[in-house]
């Protein structure tokens, strides 16, 4: 999928208020060394949300003002679009605290998974979140529910900036070095993966049953059958979903995001040639051979006995997004006994426990706790930048 850089909203001076306050980072003057990770893929692009406990409307101010929100937290691509549509409103955007006016939106840091509770507690007016947490709360606090509380649909994030790349395939560029056959086989097994995702979420297709299933499994927590008031949450969530492994354009948005970081003060060093380094960052020629010679590849790879090295993987937790990824480990979902995807190419899977977040899957990195990652591009380009 070519990134629609013209979609993508650059805030070139941002102001920060806290207590009352104003106050501005400033990036600090450093020579930045080559990232020690690479982006290999992308997992999805769009699917997440805005809600409140008001019906408000993206394009109208009127009910914004002093309105608290939750956000995955600063450095997340669903914490930088609720920044930009305050900006846009006309409001500043700030930590919450004690103090409150209608001049300001307020964030507080809460994953995505923990919004719902929280919500329920009636401390926030909202939350941006990825889904399946988005569509959840939706269902959850739908108009009638038992418990009075609403949650009203204000905008999914494709409103906001259409076609932004989220979740990323990122690998260690130490093991990509030490084993390019590996992640050659991964990358195939993984496409596959994501082809067939894209084709179960016809409701018409032999597979989406099976979909639905592994995704309530997965992403939503649950067991046993799916239950009938859950299912339209599930499809919702899958539906407003961009499942794609391309990532054609993507160092224009890398280099864009590193910009807009460095001025929000996420990033705290000056990157001179914005460009050279996403170039660096964003490893398409592995990807682009593959695409290029797919058929070559598969027949040479496809049926591979089981690789000795194992690739760590570390994944967030109850996320849809990576649900490519995930259903690449599930035994037979590719119709071919009882392989999975990754099995059929061969590559063995070591998953660490899921993580709530982009930025422990960095740290995952950082401990040399994994192999390959799947995380928001934000976190990625952020401690690339900063240094794991």
């Amino acid at each position: 999928m070519a990134i629609n850089t013209t979609a993508v909203i650059a805030v070139s001076f941002i102001l920060f208020f806290s207590a009352g306050a104003a106050f501005i980072l400033t990036s600090e003057s450093k020579e930045v060394g080559d990232p020690v990770v690479s982006v290999l893929a992308a997992a999805n692009f769009n699917g997440s949300g805005i809600y409140c406990n008001e019906d408000l409307d993206i394009n109208d101010p009127e009910g914004w003002g002093g309105k608290v929100f939750m956000t995955p937290g600063p450095g997340s691509i669903q914490h930088e679009m609720l920044k930009t549509l305050a900006f846009n409103l006309g409001f500043y955007f700030a930590l919450d605290g004690p103090a409150k006016n209608r001049s300001t939106i307020y964030w507080t840091i809460v994953t995505p998974g923990q919004q719902s509770d929280q919500y329920a507690k009636g401390y926030v007016d909202g939350g941006i979140a990825w889904e399946p947490a988005f569509s959840t709360i939706l269902g959850t606090y739908a108009p009638g529910n038992p418990s009075g509380i609403v949650a009203y649909n204000v905008a999914i994030s494709k409103d906001i900036e259409d076609g932004h790349p989220c979740c990323m395939i990122v690998a260690k560029n130490t093991f990509i070095d030490a084993h390019p056959e590996l992640i050659v086989k991964f990358l195939l097994a993984y496409m596959e993966s994501v082809e067939w995702v894209n084709e179960a979420k016809d409701v018409s297709s032999p597979n989406h049953e099976t979909l639905i299933q592994q995704s309530w499994e997965i992403a939503f927590g649950g067991s046993g059958a799916v239950p009938d008031d859950k299912r339209p949450m599930i499809e919702n969530a899958l539906r407003d979903i961009n499942f794609d492994y391309e990532i054609d354009g993507l160092r224009d948005y890398v280099a864009s995001l590193i910009t807009r970081f460095e001025n929000s003060g996420s990033i705290i060093y000056h990157i001179s040639d914005t460009g050279a380094y996403a170039e660096k960052l964003v490893n398409y020629d592995i990807l682009g051979d593959i695409v290029l010679n797919r058929t070559e590849l598969t027949d040479q790879y496809k049926g591979s006995t089981m690789s000795s090295t194992p690739i760590r993987l570390g994944v967030l937790a109850n996320d849809l997004h990576q649900i490519a990824v995930r259903l690449a480990m599930v035994p037979g979902i590719a119709d071919t006994g009882s392989d999975s995807f990754f099995e059929m190419y061969g590559v063995s899977i070591a998953m660490e426990t899921p993580v709530a977040a982009g930025g422990a899957v960095m740290g995952l990195f950082a401990s040399n706790a994994i192999d390959i990652g799947v995380l928001g591009l934000p976190p990625t380009v952020i401690r690339s930048v900063n240094g794991l």
